[in-house]
């Protein structure tokens, strides 16, 4: 332990910068291309959108397990990690706070003003993502739980660090940030009432989001955290968006 930060809790400093940069970029590369291929070639079935989990999945996994030498469980999960204190929990839990209310407010605002209509968009919802009211709160579940801790694994714990390793922290947080944020055009792209500038502002809030969960990441057990900062985000802004679009409530 130094200075009160465990070894493993952050991104090592790069040691030889560029190494192994090349495969590293073809396997983040590779979740983003298959979500290409299946919105474009599968349209709007709703199967064809879950599809890219899978690369999301295997890429730091099988990174973790023949590159990293990790075994059991950790090749999921940075397991060895210590649990946070109260108070990473508890920046954790304020960060959700702050992003989910900051969105919310900014949805509710601009979209009058940009002729967003919850009607035309809950249609696209429909016919892209196969949803209904029980469909919708199964998936409030899994993105509170799975879901998060799935993109935390690939954008912070594997990516965010391979990166840091090789070219430097600030660059690993940027970068990572920006293919997690990139990563989520594919939700909206393309749907009614949605346009570039709407697309831009989403990916600077996810950027946002993104850079703070590295941040986090590197305190003592600060990914178990982000995992849960993430999940809580992600469940608060579908839970208010179900209601907005109709699903629930009255």
């Amino acid at each position: 332990m130094m200075n009160g930060i465990q070894p493993h809790s952050r991104p090592a400093e790069p040691t030889a910068p560029g190494r192994s940069l090349l495969p590293l970029i073809v396997l983040a590369s590779l979740p983003v291309a298959v979500r290409w291929v299946c919105v474009s070639g599968g349209g709007e079935q709703p199967a064809w959108q879950w599809v890219y989990k899978v690369p999301l999945l295997m890429v730091p996994v099988l990174w973790r397990c023949y590159v990293g030498g990790h075994r059991s469980w950790s090749i999921f999960w940075p397991v060895s990690e210590p649990l946070p204190t109260w108070k990473v929990w508890l920046a954790g839990v304020a960060m959700a706070g702050v992003f989910a209310a900051a969105a919310i407010v900014l949805v509710t605002y601009l979209a009058p003003l940009m002729e967003i209509d919850p009607t035309k968009l809950r249609g696209a919802f429909d016919a892209r993502f196969g949803l209904t009211p029980f469909k919708a709160v199964g998936i409030v579940l899994y993105l509170l739980s799975l879901n998060a801790g799935l993109e935390e694994l690939h954008y912070r714990a594997w990516l965010d660090r391979e990166l840091s390793a090789r070219v430097g922290s600030v660059a690993g947080v940027l970068c990572s940030a920006m293919a997690f944020s990139g990563m989520h055009v594919f939700v909206f792209a393309g749907m009614p009432g949605i346009g570039m500038v709407h697309l831009v502002l989403m990916c600077v809030g996810l950027f946002a989001a993104g850079a703070s969960w590295s941040v986090l990441m590197r305190q003592p057990g600060g990914i178990h955290a982000a995992w849960l900062s993430h999940g809580l985000t992600d469940s608060g802004l579908l839970m208010w968006g179900l209601y907005w679009l109709g699903y629930l409530g009255a």
